[in-house]
């Protein structure tokens, strides 16, 4: 959406010259993004634009100062603006936990919930946002129970290892790193293929 629509906005890229930015993640993604939505890089250079402008606009001036004016004004070049799409993100996060929260005293919610394969950062970011509800306890003490078999299968994989049992070895332990590394590092990790 900020590549696509908002990026025509003056006001908006005034706004980001400004005040906002993007954190190198984001910064890394814009280009790859506008050529996947448009085929080019129009909207990208757009942004990208009016960050560099704002991160170097005053350079310039630090040429040939000395002392504490060097520091301070370095000091303020490299304090990164805020990341809109991080802001973005997070607002969109907070907002899908408060709904996990509320759908959680729906018994048909509550059961996919409690069975949905939620990564440990994701898990704790939402019992906060749960809390101390009734509705959420059996769904907390599901996915524990979840990650307390994960840590089994990883355990047993590892007994399984040596060469004189691994014929004991069951394919569900050959997958437990697989899904501990995704139940530790979030979906960053969910494309790449399993091991076998």
């Amino acid at each position: 959406a900020i590549i696509n629509e908002r990026v025509l906005d003056r006001g908006f890229r005034a706004g980001l010259e400004r005040t906002e930015g993007f954190c190198r993640r984001h910064v890394a993604e814009l280009v790859a993004t506008d050529r996947r939505e448009s085929g080019g890089t129009l909207g990208a250079s757009l942004l990208l634009a009016a960050v560099l402008d704002r991160r170097t606009s005053r350079l310039g001036s630090l040429v040939g100062a000395r002392g504490r004016s060097l520091r301070s004004g370095l000091k303020a070049a490299r304090t990164r603006p805020p990341c809109i799409a991080c802001v973005q993100g997070a607002s969109s996060v907070d907002t899908a936990l408060a709904r996990f929260a509320e759908r959680a005293t729906d018994p048909a919610w509550a059961e996919r919930l409690a069975n949905a394969p939620f990564c440990l950062d994701d898990l704790l970011a939402w019992w906060a946002t749960a809390g101390d509800t009734a509705a959420f306890a059996p769904i907390a003490q599901a996915q524990l129970a979840r990650l307390d078999g994960l840590h089994g299968r990883l355990e047993a994989y590892a007994h399984h290892s040596s060469h004189d049992r691994r014929h004991l070895m069951t394919g569900d332990e050959r997958r437990a790193a697989d899904e501990a590394t995704q139940a530790l590092g979030g979906d960053r990790f969910r494309d790449r293929p399993p091991s076998r």
